[in-house]
């Protein structure tokens, strides 16, 4: 997921006692329920006037349900908020979402990555093969589930939700707080949705920015140095 977003997710529409029917998710916010206003508008009385939204923080997707009277579930299991994967299926009502991601797999992306380094390092310096750089986190304050974490994924989300690969575990802790991307060799980092603050070296970030060794974020009162692990030649 450490790519920009090309082409749309889809979402495979399977309303009980109709057709199917596919609708790209080309808005950063998409909303489910019985009111016209919705994106997409479910005339049964099962369903709430506003009753769960779909979000996409970069390449990222998440579903949130808004408080809605029967719920939402992913996968047969009731949600408040958590992020969505390809073929996930969302139920509301009697009625099926399946979440289709157009993204590439991150298994693919991070092996393009690992060729493209590696194949600059060796037209570099014949027969010198490097891994792949890639970074950590360090916490200095705040409330986490660990002290380090390595950043070897495409997309590292730091949040309280089930899942984010830094754990927050404050009392308060939002549920998605930033994404830290990674393409090829470069990490950007992106406030989620509702964040208060997000700051690296003392300033408001309210876009994506890269990072940079050795610098300083903060967020939802958890404060964490960012490291680059350089390549071990072999």
């Amino acid at each position: 997921m450490e790519h920009t977003v090309t082409a749309s997710a889809k979402l495979l529409v399977k309303l009980h006692g109709q057709g199917s029917r596919s609708i790209d998710l080309t808005a950063d916010n998409f909303t489910i329920g019985r009111k016209p206003e919705n994106d997409l508008v479910i005339n049964d009385h099962t369903v709430s006037t506003r009753h769960a939204k779909i979000m996409r923080v970069q390449s990222v997707y998440f579903i949130e349900d808004l408080k809605s009277t029967n719920g939402t579930s992913v996968n047969g299991s009731p949600i408040e908020r958590t992020q969505l994967r390809d073929a996930d299926v969302i139920t509301i009502g009697q009625h099926r979402l399946i979440f289709e991601d157009a993204a590439p797999s991150i298994g693919s992306s991070v092996s393009a990555s690992s060729n493209l380094d590696q194949t600059m390092i060796i037209s570099a310096k014949p027969g010198c093969s490097v891994a792949p750089l890639t970074a950590k986190l360090l916490v200095t304050s705040g409330k986490t589930d660990r002290l380090e974490y390595r950043l070897t994924k495409t997309a590292n989300l730091i949040g309280s939700q089930e899942g984010a690969a830094i754990q927050l575990t404050g009392w308060f802790a939002p549920k998605a707080a930033a994404l830290i991307s990674r393409g090829g060799s470069v990490f950007t980092i992106s406030p989620s949705q509702g964040t208060k603050r997000l700051s690296v070296n003392g300033k408001d970030i309210l876009a994506q920015q890269q990072l940079k060794d050795g610098d300083v974020i903060e967020v939802a009162g958890v404060s964490m140095t960012f490291y680059v692990v350089r390549p071990n030649k072999t």
